[in-house]
């Protein structure tokens, strides 16, 4: 028995095929342009592109002109700054070590200029807290948003080694996040 075709030749189970497959490429086409969004505004609000922005905690911004000078901290205090869930600049010092020295001088031209201020806590004292769950290594500096580690500067990376050497790259480094 012959099939019956309609107008322009085509059997009506090819057209339903056809119309099929360009559903499920639609369909595909949008998920993907979806899951695509949805990355993107994760990864836009996640600070995956140029770093987190932090804002310091109000007390950390000078009213007048701030000297640059470091604020001491003991890892108590620290352990405290993050239950308060505190966002600020730490510098983990080193004595006697020539990098720490140039961070030290670093750091506080920075706070100078951009009016902050900046805590300072010891490498012995630091790494009996939680910071050192993530900084490893000394001299460094981290900024902490919200009682939590969001950036810092790695003592151990090729990356992060012209912002020990040269104040410029360290100006750049911290201003991913501040």
């Amino acid at each position: 028995m012959a099939e019956k075709k309609k107008a322009g030749g085509k059997k009506p189970e090819n057209m339903q095929k056809q119309l099929s497959k360009m559903k499920i490429w639609q369909l595909v086409l949008a998920l993907i342009l979806v899951v695509g969004g949805v990355v993107l505004f994760v990864g836009a609000v996640g600070g995956w592109f140029g770093g987190v922005k932090v804002t310091l905690d109000a007390e950390y911004y000078c009213e007048e002109e701030c000297d640059g000078e470091y604020m001491n901290i003991s890892g108590e205090e620290y352990e405290k700054l993050i239950e308060e869930k505190k966002s600020f600049v730490v510098f983990v010092d080193q004595t006697g070590c020539n990098t720490a020295d140039k961070v030290r001088e670093y750091m506080s031209d920075y706070a100078k200029k951009m009016g902050v201020r900046v805590y300072k806590i010891m490498f012995d004292d630091a790494r009996e807290t939680s910071l050192h769950d993530t900084v490893k290594y000394y001299p460094s500096v981290a900024i902490i948003s919200k009682g939590k580690v969001v950036g810092f500067l790695r003592a151990d990376s090729d990356e992060d080694s012209d912002a020990y050497n040269k104040y410029e790259a360290f100006e750049e480094w911290i201003k991913r996040y501040l």
